[in-house]
């Protein structure tokens, strides 16, 4: 920085509220990324008070990381600096929820969960899924791009997105899209901030394209060997059932009343009309048995459990969580390739119909020593695999989001536009941008 941080924050002092700087080292401390701790914690709670912040901290040429509610920062790489953090857990509101529309605007540091029971009023929901939505809040799911398993029937962020507001680098303000669902013509800058990792600009408020909420919900998990599993999916496929999410998952991932899995298992989420549920559940048990398979309904509470482990797999680990991204049809051939070389060290869920891998191994050099071959199982099916989350001495001299994509130059173009000084995230995204 150009200034001392007790300099920095006597200047931001001027234009925010009683409480919203901290330099408790305690606090300090809980907002470390990488081991990196800053030397101010901003707590805004307007998106006018935000655009200060960043204003005054290019100005000192102070680091600046977003943050949410933590719940994606082993996310990236190291950053390069980390001076001040700007955490927007006081900006929480409820700005317009259009029910007869099915849109919602929320602005960006409110909870996950609360959003759900506030939309569940009125028998709707945000149908993303994130891990621990008691914590992960509305601003980071979008900035880290969270998808979770009903990503298959629902789309994901980048489709339930249809507006946004942010503040740049620079201070200044700017919106994109709307209020209603069809808005926008011509290039939708909003997709460039969903999964920029907040390095192009902070997101302050997020407009939501709402589902209704199902009558009913159950789950089919069966279990075999991978090519049976694979070809449980792959007629699931090729019928005309419509579930919300088709998961395999390897021995020991969950545990569910009882149900302890010595072998891979397919999970299927089904939701919607009762008796839409029940055909789904029937058919669901021939193709099993077509396949070879032995299955399982769980329903209400058991339900419920199964997903949310399936939903926070990883998440808490202090391992390294790799996540692999590939054609859908690939995933059978991908799970094979690793178990047979990795065998009992790895733990997996794949999510079948996205093509969205998410592998966990016990924390250690091994560990790392595994992406270039997961990076070579991945392209070779056309697709790539990032370091989703590992411990910051693992992460030393490598770049978790992979080798540089064909597009890299453009990227590196369209940060510098929007953040010309490297005042957000530095070094976190791909390519160290």
């Amino acid at each position: 920085m150009k200034i001392s941080a007790d300099a920095l924050g006597a200047r931001l002092a001027g234009e925010l509220d009683a409480g919203s700087l901290d330099s408790n080292p305690a606090a300090l401390a809980a907002h470390a990324v990488d081991g990196k701790i800053p030397s101010l914690l901003c707590l805004p709670s307007t998106p006018e008070q935000v655009s200060w912040i960043l204003r005054v901290s290019a100005e000192a040429g102070a680091a600046v990381v977003p943050w949410g509610g933590g719940t994606s920062m082993r996310l990236g790489n190291i950053p390069r600096r980390v001076d001040v953090v700007i955490a927007l857990k006081n900006m929480t509101g409820l700005i317009e929820h259009d029910d007869a529309n099915l849109t919602a605007t929320v602005q960006a540091g409110m909870r996950v969960a609360s959003f759900e029971e506030i939309l569940g009023r009125r028998r709707q929901f945000l149908p993303v899924d994130p891990p621990h939505p008691e914590r992960a809040t509305i601003g980071g799911i979008v900035a880290a791009n969270v998808n979770g398993p009903r990503r298959t029937m629902y789309g994901g962020v980048r489709d339930l997105v249809v507006g946004m507001k942010m503040v740049l680098a620079t201070g200044e303000r700017i919106k994109t899209g709307g209020k209603v669902v069809k808005n926008v013509a011509g290039y939708d800058l909003g997709k460039l901030f969903i999964g920029s990792l907040g390095t192009l600009g902070i997101i302050t408020e997020a407009t939501f394209r709402m589902a209704l909420l199902p009558e009913t919900a159950a789950s089919f998990v069966a279990s075999g060997s991978l090519d049976r599993c694979g070809q449980f999916v792959a007629e699931l496929s090729r019928s005309p059932l419509l579930p919300a999410a088709i998961t395999i998952f390897s021995p020991g991932v969950v545990d569910i009343f009882g149900l302890d899995f010595q072998t891979p298992a397919v999970a299927v989420w089904v939701e919607g009309f009762e008796a839409a549920v029940a055909r789904h559940l029937h058919d669901l048990g021939a193709i099993a048995g077509s396949a070879g398979m032995t299955g399982h309904v769980l329903g209400a509470e058991s339900h419920q459990r199964l997903w949310e482990e399936i939903r926070d797999f990883g998440a808490d680990d202090t391992g390294v969580l790799y996540r692999l991204t590939v054609p859908a049809g690939s995933v059978p051939e991908i799970l094979a390739g690793f178990s047979r070389d990795a065998g009992e060290a790895v733990c997996y869920i794949a999510h079948a119909a996205t093509g969205t891998i998410h592998v966990s191994m016990a924390k250690g050099r091994p560990a790392v020593q595994w992406f270039s071959r997961l990076a070579d199982l991945a392209r070779n099916c056309k697709g790539h695999v990032v370091m989703a989350a590992a411990p910051a001495e693992l992460k030393q001299g490598i770049d978790v989001w992979g080798p540089a994509p064909p597009g890299v130059s453009l990227m590196r173009e369209i940060k510098r536009r929007f953040d010309s000084q490297g005042v957000l995230n530095p070094g976190r995204f791909v390519a160290a941008l």
